[in-house]
């Protein structure tokens, strides 16, 4: 019997690394505290979801380069990869199957897999 794909596995299996991708495909933000506080993250829960997003290399995190020095903390930004972005279509597809045949599943809501 062939084992699952860790990947797959673990994105499937939590539902902020979906929110994650769906937050960083909009576009809206991608600076790291705001992504954080966006999804409602404790600090230590994003850097592990952060830690396994970007070992799969579903996210790439990059600092900021404005040509001047800073005095404080560098802006650390967050982006999808195109493995980020193959496993949201991916996810989404899934999404529409599972709405498609939410009765035959037995689910009772369609919005339990909503990725946005």
């Amino acid at each position: 019997m062939a084992t699952a794909d860790k990947h797959l596995v673990y994105v499937l299996g939590h539902p902020e690394a979906w929110k994650l991708l769906a937050l960083l495909e909009a576009g809206s933000q991608d600076r790291y505290e705001h992504v954080r506080k966006a999804l409602g993250m404790h600090p230590q829960a994003f850097q592990r979801l952060l830690y396994w997003m970007r070992g799969y290399g579903f996210v790439r995190v990059r600092a900021a380069r404005p040509g001047k020095a800073y005095r404080a903390a560098v802006p650390v930004h967050l982006e999808m990869s195109p493995k980020g972005q193959a496993m949201l279509e991916f996810l989404r597809g899934v999404e529409k199957v599972a709405q498609a045949r939410r009765e035959s599943l037995g689910l009772h809501h369609a919005e339990l897999l909503s990725v946005a």
